[in-house]
């Protein structure tokens, strides 16, 4: 299996704020050509094994929810940064659960914006599933317990909320089941459309890691060799 290494910072942001991490957030999956991809920009497409470290930087809100999503940002924002993930993470979620609906109710009886199931709202202390606040609230709390249980990844924890944390912890993997695949395929790939300039390219083999300043004064520290 390859390894690839990407980092993208802005040197006149470190310039300016010498207390700047260069990444808030690390990303490490395995892409479609089975190779191990270790970078802080999130995937553009459905990826394998993702799991990010650190507190990823926010980021904006795909595009085809953005309007939906901005009167309930505010509360996504608060509550995503409390429990440490990603809100862009979360937005993807709700996306794919209620498409931003409240007052949302799923054939099982899932509720509000992110689908709570009423034992799972019991268990959190949410009194009022379809008060945006408190729902978000619960369900970012389930998902933070969960991608705490699955050692921050993304992929598990994703099924796990779709399929329920003891299956996923008794299989060790994304259950074979189609409705969970796809929401997992789904969610992930609404996620990484967040940053749809990434550009994965297959490596013949390993490369040193080099560093370079393109013209627009960002700093690149990359293994993928550079044309002289």
């Amino acid at each position: 299996m390859k390894s690839v290494f990407l980092l993208r910072v802005a040197v006149a942001a470190l310039l300016s704020f010498p207390n700047l991490s260069i990444a808030q957030a690390l990303y490490s999956y395995i892409d479609e050509d089975d190779t191990e991809v270790f970078t802080n920009i999130p995937p553009s497409r459905p990826v394998r094994n993702l799991k990010i470290t650190g507190s990823p930087a926010p980021q904006p809100a795909p595009a085809e929810a953005g309007q939906k999503s901005a009167k309930f940002d505010p509360i996504i924002e608060k509550y995503a940064a409390d429990y440490q993930l990603d809100a862009s993470l979360i937005r993807s979620i709700i996306a794919q659960e209620s498409g931003f609906n409240p007052k949302a109710v799923s054939p099982k009886g899932a509720r509000g914006l992110m689908q709570l199931m009423p034992a799972t709202a019991a268990r959190l202390g949410i009194k009022n599933t379809f008060d945006p606040e408190q729902n978000i609230h619960g369900g970012v709390k389930h998902f933070r317990f969960l991608m705490d249980n699955f050692n921050n990844d993304i992929e598990l924890s994703l099924a796990a909320y779709n399929a329920g944390e003891n299956l996923v912890q008794r299989l060790g993997r994304i259950p074979a089941i189609k409705e969970t695949q796809e929401y997992v395929q789904s969610v992930t790939k609404r996620y990484g459309k967040t940053e749809p300039d990434l550009q994965l390219q297959e490596q013949p083999e390993y490369w040193p890691i080099d560093q370079f300043v393109d013209e627009s004064g960002i700093l690149h520290m990359t293994n993928i060799p550079q044309p002289q």
